[in-house]
């Protein structure tokens, strides 16, 4: 199911259950901070859920994404 599809059926029910929802998806996915992603990204790294892939010419990071990037990377000692 796509994602216009979803929106689709989701639009159709009540605001009840709209509501419900929203709270299920609040709960069962909540907001993480950029840290905390970075956190369990490591943790899956480390524990060996996750085998990060190389970046490719399609999702290398370009302009002000790179530098921001290569700064972070600076600043957390990673350039070595």
């Amino acid at each position: 199911m796509d994602i216009a599809k979803i929106q689709s059926e989701v639009r159709r029910l009540p605001a009840r259950e709209r509501k419900k929802l929203t709270a299920w998806m609040v709960i069962e996915y909540p907001a993480l901070s950029v840290d905390r992603l970075l956190a369990k990204a490591e943790r899956a790294v480390k524990t060996g859920r996750f085998k990060p892939t190389p970046p490719t010419a399609d999702n290398f990071p370009k302009g002000r994404a790179l530098q921001h990037a290569l700064a972070v990377a600076g600043q957390l000692g990673l350039g070595k």
